[in-house]
């Protein structure tokens, strides 16, 4: 099985529908990842943000992710085939 076979399998075993608003955790930054439910994490490859995810703050001896580690609010996307899942990141959870 693929990946992307995988991810929709998983996606639609968490019984929501294909266009239900789903809430992942970003885990990862700048190599973006966002942790779905206990098993499924996305990449930047499937994710579309209408914000800007990557916003950052520096400090005089660090530069800090503001999204790192929150909670991200994001719709899914399915083609029209199943064949392909992205989805659109709309905004964080505060």
């Amino acid at each position: 099985m693929d990946g992307v076979t995988e991810l929709a399998a998983r996606i639609k075993g968490m019984e929501t529908s294909q266009y239900s608003p789903m809430i992942g955790t970003i885990t990862s930054l700048p190599e973006l990842k966002i942790q779905l439910g206990d098993r499924v994490q996305i990449g930047a490859d499937k994710v579309i943000a209408v914000f800007d995810i990557f916003k950052t703050v520096r400090h005089d001896t660090y530069t800090e992710y503001v999204n790192l580690n929150k909670q991200v609010v994001l719709l899914p996307c399915i083609s029209e085939s199943g064949s392909t899942v992205r989805f659109i990141a709309i905004g964080v959870v505060l």
